[in-house]
């Protein structure tokens, strides 16, 4: 298990009728995955061929889940379970094929999600092999399991944890897979009733989710981070705010944009921001204050289970960051 990932308790509730998963450290939230209705993981698609790399012997396929195109990887080695979809034949795969794929792997990381030919042990083979030569890639022909299931094996590559939920269908459904994947964790799993206090309120849910849609971020010196995604990237200001004393400005700055990347890599986790981030950091010149806040950031970026990059900071103190999409973010969830 990796140790950098920050995670004691997860949350599983509803929050304006919609299903997420809320990781804790230390009962501070750290990270909201939306939970879509089924998993990317067991799905069967006809995905289309993009890219054959013969270098590392695999192909690269483009398919749609939940109205969204990806890209997975598909091991050549797998050519002999194979199925088209057409009633052409072929005698090898070629850029641009219709194939029938099933996804084995989530993405981890830097990795794409990782897809097998072998439909053996898929629950309907009949339907959708009746089905392939009739619809047009890419295209999603079988649903995977519980999404919520997926988001809990996640996150046990990182740590073992505390589940709560509040919705009976999910802490059976975690019940039931627990004794047949994990029994020893059992003891770890919590249904929450109180007549008295909702779990929304116990954990100030609302609180949570209007914070991570604001635009504005305190930090806990008084300053603040400005958060605006367009489509092309997400710029974060950061502002002095109200710690604004002239007597050691100097240290000011710097506390202060180091508590901002702090914030910052938490706030990416929150809000799922992904693609390119820039910070705007307060301007410094000092090599070394440059040199600390970089390499302090690659630390914090560690806690991320999504493959986010420190790339760069300018000249003009701009700090340029890549985070791999996983899931629209919050903001484009509950514009839903």
């Amino acid at each position: 298990m990796s140790t950098a990932v920050k995670l004691s308790k997860l949350l599983i509730t509803k929050y304006k009728d919609k299903l997420f998963a809320i990781s804790y450290d230390d009962n501070k939230p750290n990270e909201i995955e939306y939970i879509e209705d089924t998993s990317l993981l067991g799905s069967i698609h006809i995905g289309k061929v993009k890219k054959i790399a013969k270098n590392i012997n695999a192909a690269f396929v483009e398919i749609e889940f939940n109205s969204e195109r990806q890209m997975v990887y598909f091991d050549m080695a797998e050519l002999k379970h194979l199925i088209f979809a057409d009633e052409k034949e072929h005698n090898c795969l070629h850029e641009g094929d219709d194939i029938l794929i099933k996804i084995s792997k989530l993405p981890i990381k830097n990795k794409l999600p990782g897809a097998t030919a072998n439909l053996l042990g898929s629950e309907v083979p009949e339907k959708i092999l009746a089905r392939k030569n009739y619809i047009k890639a890419p295209s999603m022909l079988y649903a995977g399991s519980e999404d919520y299931i997926d988001v809990i094996k996640d996150r046990l590559k990182y740590a073992e944890f505390d589940i709560v939920t509040d919705i009976r269908e999910i802490y059976e459904g975690i019940v039931i897979f627990f004794e047949e994947n994990h029994k020893e964790l059992l003891n770890r799993v919590r249904f929450y009733e109180d007549s008295m206090i909702s779990l929304n309120k116990l954990y100030s849910i609302d609180t949570l989710f209007s914070e991570s849609l604001n635009k504005k971020a305190w930090l806990k010196d008084g300053g603040y981070l400005y958060i605006e995604s367009t489509e092309a990237l997400t710029v974060v200001d950061v502002n002095t705010g109200k710690n604004v004393q002239k007597k050691d400005a100097g240290i000011i700055k710097l506390n202060t944009n180091l508590e901002a990347i702090k914030e910052t890599a938490r706030q990416l986790r929150l809000r799922n921001i992904s693609g390119i981030i820039i910070i705007d950091l307060i301007n410094t010149t000092v090599k070394s204050e440059i040199d600390l806040i970089y390499h302090t950031m690659k630390e914090y970026l560690k806690e991320d289970r999504l493959n986010t990059v420190a790339i760069d900071i300018t000249k003009l103190c701009l700090f340029e960051i890549t985070r791999r999409k996983r899931k629209p973010s919050l903001e484009e969830i509950m514009k839903r």
